[in-house]
């Protein structure tokens, strides 16, 4: 039985409290509710910092300031920001602290702010949980306009595949009994789907799981006449209706592994295409690191960023270059561009795939559909991107996000002696998530896409509705759980626990925000203009930046000195 959270709160209240963020201070009361850290300014200002409790990455109590008398609780966030309040009491210090590690450690997604929050003022809509209607959007495509593809409902009940969508579109070729034996062969049962058809040329973007071909080369004629069909969808065919190769460049599989990862999974009986057996096409491999080196290179960046703010302190570009942040995002932008190419320019086909093939091929389809297609870039459009690709197909956001967790970083520094603290907290940070498997699932993929979009707008600021408020808008919601788009792992647990009947979507918020989001420098028609490049953007990783308001930094701060990558 889960406890009441009323009863969790052990202080509700600290007066004469004071907050440091940055270089400024300021003295106010800090309020602990449910859902949420309030803290309300002494000025008679009506200003207010609300600190949502899913959102707080770090804790830390730490020894009494000998200047000040206070006892400092320095909070970091998953939006970057960091913040100190100090305490006049040190037993109203530690029940804070206590307070916010029992309200910040959940079990239950009901638990979450989602599933109580009601918003002050009704939004303008109420379609948001409908926004994505998969049946519309691949008509969208061209869908149904010819009798090359299917929608199957085979996943129906989410048996066939328990982290698919309900409905999948297939070569109309391929028939439901096929798709039955193809699923053994690949993970999770996570068969070549279309995500993509091209406006310009009927070409594709499949995805997929990794094949199960381990030490024994294992093959799956199933599987082969399943991605056949797909890549001979837009071919011509002779009066017999026999494939005539060589009308398209050759098509793609793209395993966006590094090609070591890849071989290393055939010890688990995964691992990747044999391509002897998969015909007119080739491989590649993109070399996308795994969910733990992303997670390491964001905490050696945030080390970089943060932890200068109170002291002013410049941030250290080396240490900051060290992360790898900007050559991951290279990578990811060099793979989305050749996937773009392939597509657009060279009329293939492209079946993407990772190891499960809900992360890196999350990103790589995403970001190839939003250069590829125009009504993605536009407000509307990126929402239903958002659905397709990363809710419906099963990117594990309650997971990669953390919002189920048994601890967090709490961490008590009183009587750890000063000169040891920084080693302590990384020691613990260091067990920890060596042994929490909450923690150790947690990555930032849906992070690194937005990253990417933010890359590309960058790159084509007149090319996109939406603004870099809207990308830093979904990067903290997806951690503060007070919608219900972001909580599940994949559509099956979206139909269990109905969130649509019992929260709110981000969509509704943001729709009804609209204008706060849109970019003033949108030009739809630079889309329509064939003459230029008919509204397919090509992507430049030679350009990439690191994306400084989100770190709640300027961006001559962190990008006006940019070491070479073989630093």
């Amino acid at each position: 039985m889960q406890p009441n959270r009323l009863d969790l709160l052990k202080i509700t209240q600290v007066q004469d409290a004071e907050l440091r963020k940055g270089q400024e201070i300021y003295e106010g009361t800090l309020h602990l509710t449910v859902h949420h850290l309030i803290f309300r300014h002494s000025t008679g200002s009506s200003e207010e910092l609300w600190i949502p409790y899913p959102i707080i990455h770090t804790v830390e109590r730490q020894p009494v300031s000998l200047q000040s008398g206070r006892h400092p609780l320095y909070i970091r966030c998953r939006d970057f920001m960091t913040l100190t309040f100090g305490l006049l009491k040190e037993g109203e210090a530690q029940d804070v602290f206590d307070t916010i590690q029992k309200l910040a450690c959940v079990s239950s997604i009901e638990q979450l702010h989602a599933y109580s929050y009601q918003p002050q003022v009704p939004y303008l809509t109420n379609n948001g949980w409908s926004i994505y209607d998969p049946i519309k959007e691949y008509e969208r495509m061209g869908i149904g306009s010819s009798d090359k593809w299917r929608f199957t409902i085979i996943n129906r009940d989410y048996k066939y595949s328990p982290t698919y969508p309900r409905i999948l579109v297939v070569p109309s070729k391929i028939s439901d009994a096929v798709l039955t034996h193809a699923a053994k062969y690949r993970s999770k049962a996570r068969i070549p789907a279309l995500s993509y058809l091209h406006w310009h040329n009927s070409a594709t973007i499949t995805r997929s799981s990794q094949p199960l071909v381990g030490f024994k080369q294992a093959r799956s004629i199933q599987d082969e006449k399943l991605i056949e069909s797909i890549f001979s969808s837009n071919v011509p065919t002779g009066p017999n209706g026999e494939t005539i190769y060589g009308s398209t460049a050759a098509n793609l599989i793209v395993d966006a592994r590094p090609m070591a990862n890849a071989v290393g999974n055939v010890a688990r009986g995964a691992g990747t295409e044999n391509m002897d057996h998969y015909r007119n096409c080739k491989k590649i491999y993109v070399a996308i690191d795994n969910i733990h080196v992303m997670r390491d290179s964001l905490t050696k960046m945030c080390e970089a960023m943060q932890g200068v703010d109170n002291i002013g302190r410049q941030i250290n570009k080396s240490a900051l270059h060290r992360s790898g942040w900007l050559k991951h995002i290279s990578t990811l932008i060099d793979g989305t561009k050749e996937i773009v190419k392939s597509v657009h320019v060279f009329n293939s086909h492209v079946l993407v795939h990772c190891s499960d093939g809900w992360d890196r091929t999350s990103q790589m389809v995403s970001l190839s559909e939003l250069c590829l297609d125009p009504y993605y870039r536009t407000f509307e459009g990126f929402q239903v991107l958002i659905e397709k690709d990363w809710v419906s197909f099963g990117h594990k956001f309650q997971d990669r996000c953390g919002h189920l967790t048994n601890e967090k970083y709490f961490v008590n520094l009183v009587n750890t002696g000063g000169n040891a603290a920084t080693n302590t907290i990384k020691d613990m940070q260091n067990k920890f998530y060596k042994s929490n498997y909450y923690q150790k699932e947690t990555s930032p993929v849906f992070h690194q896409f937005l990253d990417c979009v933010y890359q590309l707008t960058c790159l084509y600021p007149t090319r996109f509705e939406f603004n870099q408020e809207m990308l830093l808008e979904l990067h903290y919601h997806v951690y503060s759980c007070q919608f219900g788009t972001f909580l599940f792992n994949c559509e099956a647990d979206r139909h269990q626990y109905k969130p649509q009947e019992k929260t709110y979507s981000i969509w509704d918020y943001l729709t009804t925000n609209k204008e706060k989001f849109i970019n003033s420098l949108y030009d739809p028609m630079k889309d329509k203009d064939l003459v230029d490049d008919g509204g397919v953007l090509i992507p430049d990783s030679t350009k990439v930046k690191y994306w400084a308001s989100l770190f709640k930094k300027e961006d001559d701060e962190v990008n006006n000195i940019l070491i070479p990558e073989n630093m």
